[in-house]
């Protein structure tokens, strides 16, 4: 009988790249990844637990493959999994449960698989082979800050690095393969290389990177404002090597705010880095996570955030209301707002990033830009992270694209040989 997997996956980027992982280490076991006509031997479920919302939905995800398919067996892996152990095993429809930092991890995937399984690098194995356009590498795992609302750090562990002649063997390996993008991601990115022996940091890998011969680009997954310095923003805006697009999360435009949520930097920082590197790159695409009604952010904290959204140069924003999660110290803090307030400032800032994203969009109506098809859609991405759904329909040979129409949900290009 044929082995079959399925992979499932909530949460970050750095969470896919765990669940393809586990993929990958299967398929070096023998596995194969299931097509839609295959039963399926093992469903991977990749968990997330920065909120409780995220633990529900991993359950309910294990309930939904369980009920649709009795025979499969589910594993249980990442955050959630690492948080709550033993709560997840006396689920009827969970089989297995490794954590992110389990002990015997590599033991019990090989009992699971039939077959030994080791890993030159335990926290970085190489993932699966897939048809995606963009691969990710997976070059920092864990996080030593200590974020007041934050549960990352416990269930991750302290920040560790892959190091930097493994992480340019795998670019390598993907550029010689065909691959025209990558997408680096981590925990905490930022604070690669400081665990290595000699240390080093993201803006001297990122110099080795640039130093490398091929026609590719490099994604940066998201980054803490104060892992940033001066030396990356050179190497970022100037190289050309690395797509300009980066994820920057504020949280807050309230210093007060900012500092009962133990964020290491405050806005001025924050702002300054913007300005550097949109004074430098004026096409950037900038993201950010926005945590609205955080127990010290009162009507002027808000007003503060909401007037810095709107004026900076974001082209989206993630908007998240703030729920106390137990084991962190702020899930004992006590709220300045209500329920329903938070709520409703919540709606104000996503209709505000909407519009913000609208706006960014439509400032490049009628002009070409790099973008590369994403495998298995009827869309392009370009390199300041724009979906594009071409029409008409091509293939993956084109370098660019003509964003010829921008609507509220979607814009629409065509590419150019």
């Amino acid at each position: 009988m044929n082995l079959t997997y399925r992979v499932h996956f909530l949460g970050c980027k750095a969470n896919q790249s765990d669940a393809l992982s586990y993929a990958g280490m299967l398929q070096r076991a023998g596995w194969a990844e299931a097509t839609e006509t295959d039963s399926v031997s093992l469903a991977i479920v990749q968990t997330c637990t920065v909120t409780m919302s995220a633990d529900a939905q991993g359950r309910q995800l294990a309930r939904k493959i369980k009920r649709e398919s009795p025979q499969t067996k589910v594993l249980l892996t990442g955050c959630y999994a690492q948080h709550a152990e033993q709560e997840l095993l006396r689920l009827p429809e969970v089989d297995y449960v490794i954590g992110n930092l389990h002990p015997r991890k590599f033991e019990m995937l090989s009992v699971i698989a039939g077959q030994a399984i080791s890993e030159a690098y335990p926290d970085f194995p190489m993932p699966a082979e897939t048809p995606r356009t963009r691969p990710y590498i997976k070059i920092q795992d864990g996080c030593d800050a200590r974020c007041s609302y934050c549960i990352i750090p416990s269930v991750r562990g302290k920040s560790r690095s892959l190091p930097p002649a493994e992480v340019l063997r795998r670019i390598e390996s993907y550029r010689d393969g065909g691959y025209r993008e990558m997408i680096l991601t981590g925990i905490s990115m930022g604070g690669y290389g400081k665990d290595l022996d000699p240390k080093t940091s993201l803006s001297q890998l990122m110099e080795q990177i640039n130093a490398l011969q091929g026609e590719f680009k490099i994604r940066l997954s998201s980054l803490e404002p104060e892992e940033i310095d001066d030396e990356f923003v050179r190497v970022f805006s100037d190289t050309g090597r690395f797509q300009p697009h980066l994820h920057l999360p504020l949280q807050s435009a309230s210093d007060r705010v900012l500092k009962r949520m133990r964020r290491q930097y405050l806005f001025h920082r924050y702002d300054s880095i913007l300005n550097q590197i949109a004074a430098r790159m004026p096409d950037v695409s900038f993201g950010t996570d926005i945590l609205v009604g955080f127990p010290d952010e009162d009507r002027d904290a808000f007003a503060d955030t909401y007037r810095y959204l709107n004026s900076a140069p974001f082209s989206y924003a993630h908007v998240f209301p703030f729920s106390p999660r137990p084991g962190t110290s702020a899930a004992a803090y006590q709220s300045s707002a209500s329920h329903q307030e938070i709520t409703d400032r919540a709606s104000k800032l996503r209709r505000l990033a909407e519009k913000k994203n609208i706006s960014y969009r439509k400032k490049f109506l009628g002009r070409n830009l790099n973008a590369l098809w994403l495998h298995g859609t009827r869309e392009a991405l370009t390199g300041n992270y724009i979906r594009v759904q071409l029409d008409p329909f091509h293939d993956s040979n084109f370098e660019s694209i003509r964003i010829d129409s921008v609507e509220d949900s979607h814009t629409r290009g065509i590419a150019v040989q």
